[in-house]
């Protein structure tokens, strides 16, 4: 319910001026020619006028049926201006004039169709301004237009006659305020459109080409019209005044039946519009008929129901009147003018013929059946109508369907190919990497291979060179160590073993130089602790440039004779870890080692040392 009343309340923001001002037009009307609706309606002076209104429009209609021009905004803007200032001014005439007076009939009859002629044109405008709008606003905006005005003519009705009149022209020339927020709300009324909705708006859009639905709904409308003009005057074509409890049923009746068809269109009801609507006003009409013969002398219990009747088929003319000036393609006026012609000049030939035929039969029977048919006719054009223009769309939409899900299938198909052929190219894709994967391996394999070779041969170098590290002899490629002392001296000159023992307390030249590294005291430590030194081709790669550049390098920088060690492996470039395995010290010992040769020598790298060596001599 909170949702129903906001979206109430937002329809009426958007409507309220053209609302407001069909309501001044409207009431006017009926105050000024229709006497407040104190009779069903005032013969001739009412129904005579308004036929030759609608004759007027009905000429203008042929006139412009080649002519598909459409008027401007500034245009039906002044025209809502000049027919306001002409109406008031014969809604002004007519309240100083006494229309039974029958010096005074023809002027005042000529003034009744100028005022009509005028306001009928003021209401074309403010239909206008429905243009856009969708069913569910356009309801509201008719059945609630017809609400308040029914309740503003049934209190004005209490008034004096000059009274009554003064007021109807202040309602007139007060629409002059309400066109400045009725044009700042034009076009906002967006359409929302029911889902499935079995709406006259849904025929109208399907079918505003189909001449056979435009012929239905006119012969419907104008069927009821002509029956609704009949009972205004029943029996004998004079109008029927209201008593007080009448009058106060009749607008009763009026608003709740306007009310309930509102609320069923609010509520989404489907055919409320179109079968719904027309089913309400043939029992309006069939109710009145059972009234009058139930009454036969109070005809005002029928009129209340003709009443009735006769606003329900008004506030349906107008909202058909919406419907084709959303959907149409010509002048909204031009709609207009068609359901005046159709609706009320119907209902006035009707009136006319009734009034000045009846005394020429006098025969309530025949009238009655005369009603009773057209009552049916109206029913069975209008809902076979209706229930064929349903089946077409109920056709139009089941082949719709069919050619979605024909197009669905087809998108469907479409995409499994593409599907197909994705997979297709993943397959492609892996089989692609599972063959890089294989080469990579490959790759892998063939240089974890070469690395296990060059491992195995320097572990194999590092094995032959492990005892030249550690020999005692000062052996080198340029001069190799002798087998046998004895056999060394022997081939030695008499001069060399003369001179042996003068350098037995010295230390020869070069001592430091010739000794290997074994020599260091570990080394000797190790050989007494009956550790083997290993002997292999490792002298080969220690040459004596390069212990001559080690030793000096050690002598600058003040280093042990273990880190001389560790710096001569270093320089050949061992690992840490070799370095340790080579000198059988932990890793832990190699790397302080090192890292004590960097902080002496002010070095950070292996690359440093390597350079200094190289550049030393030079």
């Amino acid at each position: 319910m909170g949702a129903l009343f906001a979206g109430l309340v937002s329809r009426l923001k958007t409507f309220w001026p053209m609302l407001a001002g069909i309501v001044c037009a409207r009431t006017a009307l009926i105050v000024a020619c229709y006497g407040s609706y104190t009779a069903t309606d005032d013969g001739v002076f009412t129904d005579g006028a308004m036929l030759i209104v609608c004759v007027i429009f009905a000429a203008a209609l042929l006139a412009l049926t080649p002519s598909r021009r459409v008027l401007s905004n500034t245009a039906v803007q002044w025209a809502l201006v000049g027919s306001t200032l002409v109406a008031a001014a014969a809604s002004g005439a007519l309240s100083f004039m006494d229309n039974t007076d029958p010096a005074l009939a023809g002027i005042a009859f000529a003034l009744s169709v100028i005022n009509t002629l005028a306001l009928s044109l003021c209401m074309f405008y403010w239909l206008r301004c429905l243009r856009g709008t969708d069913e569910v606003t356009a309801a509201l905006f008719v059945f609630g237009a017809f609400i308040v005005s029914v309740a503003l003519v049934y209190f004005i009705a209490f008034l004096p006659l000059r009274a009554q009149n003064i007021l109807g022209c202040v309602l007139i020339l007060a629409q002059l305020t309400l066109v400045g927020p009725a044009a700042l709300r034009d076009g906002l009324a967006a359409e929302r459109a029911h889902r499935r909705a079995r709406t006259f708006f849904t025929f109208a859009r399907s079918h505003i080409q189909d001449a056979r639905f435009l012929v239905a709904c006119t012969v419907g409308m104008g069927l009821l019209s002509f029956v609704d003009g009949f009972m205004r005057g029943y029996p004998d074509g004079l109008p029927i005044a209201f008593t007080p409890p009448t009058r106060f049923a009749y607008a009763l009746a009026a608003i709740v039946t306007c009310t309930l068809l509102a609320i069923f269109v609010v509520r989404r009801r489907e055919r409320v519009m179109t079968v719904g609507i027309f089913v309400t006003m043939q029992a309006l009409a069939a109710g009145a008929l059972v009234l009058f013969g139930a009454f036969p002398f109070q005809w005002e219990i029928g009129a209340v129901l003709v009443n009735t009747l006769n606003i329900v088929i008004c506030a349906y003319c107008w909202y058909v009147i919406i419907a084709f000036t959303n959907f149409g393609s010509r002048d909204p006026y031009f709609y207009a003018m068609g359901g005046w012609v159709v609706c009320f000049g119907v209902r006035s030939v009707a009136r006319m013929v009734l009034h000045f035929a009846y005394p020429l039969t006098g025969n309530d029977l025949l009238i009655n059946s005369v009603l009773g048919v057209l009552i049916l006719l109206s029913a069975q054009v209008v809902l076979v109508q209706f229930l064929l223009a349903e089946h077409k769309e109920n056709t139009a939409a089941a082949e719709e369907r069919e050619a979605q899900v024909e197009i669905d299938l087809q998108h469907a198909e479409a995409e499994v190919a593409r599907t197909q052929l994705a997979l297709a190219d993943a397959e492609r894709a892996l089989d692609s990497a599972a063959r890089d994967a294989a080469e990579h391996e490959a790759t892998h394999v063939a240089e974890a291979v070469a690395a296990v070779q060059k491992a195995a041969f320097e572990a194999v170098t590092a094995a032959q060179a492990q005892r030249c590290v550690h020999c005692t002899e000062g052996c080198s490629p340029e001069r190799p160590a002798a087998r046998d002392g004895g056999a060394s001296a022997s081939s030695q000159p008499a001069g060399a073993r003369t001179a042996e023992p003068q350098s037995a307390n010295a230390p020869a030249p070069h001592a430091r130089s010739a000794a290997p590294i074994g020599a260091s005291p570990l080394g000797r430590t190790r050989r007494e602790a009956g550790i083997a030194d290993v002997t292999a081709p490792t002298a080969a790669i220690i040459s004596d440039p390069l212990r001559e550049r080690v030793r000096a390098m050690g002598e600058q920088f003040l280093l042990s004779d273990r880190e001389v060690d560790v710096l001569t492996l270093y320089a050949l470039g061992y690992t840490q870890k070799k370095v340790a395995e080579e000198l059988f010290i932990t890793p832990a010992t190699a790397h302080s080692h090192i890292k004590r040769i960097y902080g002496k020598c002010g070095m950070h790298s292996r690359q440093e040392i390597l350079e200094y060596l190289a550049s030393w001599g030079s």
